[in-house]
């Protein structure tokens, strides 16, 4: 038994991810498909993740630990893991983040039910202070199962655009379309999108199916939490080396292209203007603004946040009271 091919490889990197493996290694073992192995590769913990691990795990065959020595980053570990999988299909998890009972069950019959190459869930993202959580895509645009192009897939992912990024749904790959492509291990952040995104460009279809059955844990230790100056850099470059095969792609996916760049390189003005501003220097701040008009919107955006929170706040006390809520 323990020589058959499992059907699905789950693939986690770890780092210092003590306090929330043996959550995410309970919703992992009660899966009801059981014909699947979990690699977790671990990336050089300084915590007790390892214990936590084998404590959770008690011995579970279908568990692989693989231990590192030197911190290499998220994307390193998980092309380590997916270096050791033997599933038909590849299934990317997280060490701090959750997943409903049949979620692997239900992707596996929307892949063979619609001879996808990728399928991807909703994401339920949830915190300490708010453990039920929402859904991260909402409306009638994701209320049945639908095809994803790769011009939409581009277009979702533009910095702060107005529809959620399809980037942070965790994907389930047939492990034949995937091949020999790895995780591109320089990027911090957006490592999924990425591997997607070429993926796709490659030709593999991609079904979105509406139940949010991944939860998504935000809490202040996440990576994905804090974007970077350098962060953006390393996207920017990922881009520019995508962009050089697409010429043979349609108009569309050309276009959605520009303006992701265009909103990275916005993003990385925004950043670089905060910066002189947090360093009180001001006449850089202004000079840089000046420089980058394209960012001025975002200049506005924490007081837009803030304005917002506070009308949901007085709309909240309203209904409380039995008042009308208000109107903008």
């Amino acid at each position: 038994m323990a020589d058959e091919r499992p059907l699905v490889s789950i693939i986690t990197a770890n780092h210092n991810g003590a306090e929330f493996l043996a959550a995410a290694a309970r919703s992992v073992l009660s899966q009801s498909l059981t014909a699947f192995e979990w690699i977790i590769a671990d990336d050089a913990s300084t915590d007790d993740s390892l214990a936590v691990i084998a404590a959770a795990c008690a011995g579970d065959p279908r568990v692989r630990v693989m231990p590192a020595t030197v911190n290499g980053g998220p994307a390193v570990a998980r092309n380590r893991a997916l270096a050791a999988a033997r599933g038909a299909w590849l299934a990317v998890f997280d060490s701090d983040d959750l997943m409903e009972p049949d979620r692997l069950e239900r992707l596996l019959a929307e892949a063979r039910s619609s001879g996808a190459d990728i399928v991807v869930d909703n994401v339920r993202v949830f915190s300490a202070t708010d453990p039920t959580g929402q859904p991260l895509l909402t409306g009638q645009a994701y209320a049945s199962p639908r095809w994803v192009s790769l011009a939409d897939y581009i277009a979702s992912s533009r910095m702060y655009a107005p529809r959620p990024g399809l980037g942070y749904l965790k994907p389930m790959f047939n492990s034949e379309k995937l091949g020999p492509l790895r995780y591109r291990e320089n990027l911090k952040i957006g490592e999924d999108y990425d591997l997607v995104l070429n993926l796709m460009a490659r030709g593999a279809r991609l079904r979105l199916t509406p139940p949010a059955l991944y939860g998504y844990r935000k809490h202040g230790a996440s990576i994905s939490a804090v974007m970077r100056a350098d962060h953006l850099v390393q996207m920017m470059a990922a881009d520019a080396e995508f962009e050089a095969g697409l010429e043979a792609h349609p108009p569309q996916v050309r276009r959605a292209q520009q303006r992701r760049r265009r909103s990275l390189e916005t993003a990385l003005a925004y950043d670089t203007i905060i910066c002189a501003l947090k360093r009180r220097d001001l006449r850089a701040g202004f000079v840089l603004s000046l420089r980058q008009p394209r960012a001025w919107p975002l200049l506005t955006l924490p007081v837009r946040v803030r304005f917002q929170r506070l009308w949901a706040r007085l709309s909240t006390a309203c209904r409380a009271l039995g008042m009308k809520p208000l109107s903008r």
